[in-house]
């Protein structure tokens, strides 16, 4: 791993200002930084700017360039969004869709990264399916989903008024950092 540390790609939330989604996908991605990753995000805001993804018209989108080049280059990728109607946003899978460049690569779409997900909705069971649709998606990427994945129900956990969480849930992000982090390490062994 070059240059201090795993590059950790995090990919989600919302254009909500208020987005659950958005503070869990910060806050993994200093539990990562503080275990010496490189992180960089790609939150609601600028998923929002990405045009809907068109395979015949959009494949090299300008907008999607950044986000290309860092999965490309990425050691682990985590994935947060809300759950709608048991599955991902329309904002993060257009994001999860604009990275069809990445089909030619050596390391194809998400192969041999590690890939965290977050979820936030309404309920248990709404956490619960879009997990499961989140990783189906992982899987048709050749993604590796890591064992742990954190679901918040935000109908009964909330982030106090400065945008932290309690510590039931700043564990689970601690956790999924961990294994992001311990799963690029031993790529990075097993290659040198």
């Amino acid at each position: 791993m070059p240059d201090g540390g795993a590059l950790i790609v995090g990919i989600g939330g919302s254009t909500s200002a208020a987005s659950v989604t958005n503070l869990l996908l910060r806050a993994c991605l200093d539990a990562a930084a503080a275990r010496g990753a490189r992180t960089v995000a790609f939150t609601g805001d600028e998923l929002a700017e990405l045009p809907i993804f068109d395979a015949n018209v959009d494949i090299a989108a300008p907008a999607a360039a950044a986000l290309v080049a860092a999965v490309r280059d990425a050691d682990a990728v985590i994935i947060a969004t809300p759950g709608y109607h048991g599955g991902m946003s329309g904002l993060v899978k257009n994001a999860i869709d604009h990275l069809e460049p990445l089909r030619g690569d050596v390391r194809p779409y998400l192969d041999g990264r590690a890939v965290g997900v977050i979820v936030s909705a309404s309920g248990w069971q709404a956490c619960g399916t879009t997990l499961v649709s989140v990783r189906s998606a992982i899987h048709a990427l050749r993604g590796w989903p890591t064992p742990f994945g954190v679901t918040v129900n935000s109908a009964e956990q909330h982030p106090a008024a400065d945008g932290t969480f309690d510590e039931s849930i700043t564990g689970a992000l601690q956790i999924l950092a961990t294994q992001l982090t311990d799963f690029a390490g031993w790529r990075a062994a097993a290659r040198a």
